[in-house]
């Protein structure tokens, strides 16, 4: 599994969107123009590569794929945006490679997903669901699964007008990734700001369990619950995304002056 650049725009300090599951670096919407305005915003998406690694999928592989794409951008250091599955990876870079990240701002993510019985369901799952069968289920399932209380918003027309991406071979095995994921011993050496945001409302993973236990063990994070929000939450438009950037972009520089004394 590897990172690739799907979209560059903007200028500003470098802001890297790490996706979930979905892999496709497209569900940030209409909140990525408004960070872009403010930010070089990098947009990834995952790649499977053919034939699987021997061993399957690596975490750490694909968090060194980051760190290459970021040599071909010239960036040196960026802020992390990651939602869900994108935690994971993001943590991974902050861990093995923490003179790049500058600080972590993850939505609706874990370091260990702690709901076995349903993870073990959907990796079993999946690969059986047919294309049909998953685009009817995302056009009546999704508003409720997803977006939760906010189904009637802007955002989730936008989501509707996107394609989506089936249950493929890419995404059943970032599935696999999951099962195999758990940083929680790891969180303490994590000593850049980390803003963490948990929806109140997310049927696809434990949010406020999953994340306050995160937040118990890294050093310098922040802990905010999203009310009446669901599992997508970075594309409300509502929402001020951008403001809760330039509030952890305050604390990276803040620390970076501790930390050289100057």
């Amino acid at each position: 599994m590897i990172a690739r650049v799907r979209g560059t725009a903007g200028a500003g300090p470098p802001v890297v969107y790490v996706p979930g599951i979905d892999g496709t670096g497209e569900l940030l919407l209409e909140t990525g123009p408004r960070l872009a305005a403010s930010y070089r915003l990098i947009r990834l998406s995952y790649e499977a590569e053919r034939p699987a690694p021997t061993g399957g999928d690596r975490y750490e592989d694909l968090a060194l794929s980051i760190v290459d794409r970021l040599d071909e951008l010239g960036v040196e250091r960026a802020i992390l945006l990651a939602e869900s599955f994108g935690g994971g990876v993001a943590l991974h870079v902050a861990l093995a490679h923490p003179e790049r990240v500058s600080g972590l701002l993850i939505v609706n993510s874990f370091a260990y997903y702690s709901a076995r019985a349903r993870l073990l369901w959907s990796t079993l799952s999946s690969p059986l669901v047919p294309d049909p069968l998953f685009h009817l289920g995302r056009r009546y399932l999704a508003p409720r699964l997803l977006f939760g209380p906010r189904r009637e918003s802007e955002s989730f027309r936008s989501f509707q007008r996107l394609s989506g991406v089936a249950f493929d071979d890419g995404y059943c095995r970032r599935l696999r990734m999951i099962r195999r994921l758990d940083l929680r011993p790891n969180l303490p050496a994590i000593r850049m700001p980390v803003a963490l945001y948990a929806s109140d409302s997310d049927r696809v993973v434990q949010s406020v369990h999953e994340m306050s236990a995160m937040a118990e063990r890294l050093p310098n994070a922040t802990f905010e619950v999203l009310r009446d929000m669901g599992h997508l939450a970075l594309p409300m438009v509502e929402e001020p995304w951008t403001e809760r950037l330039q509030a952890l972009v305050r604390r990276s520089d803040h620390s970076s002056v501790a930390t050289t004394g100057a």
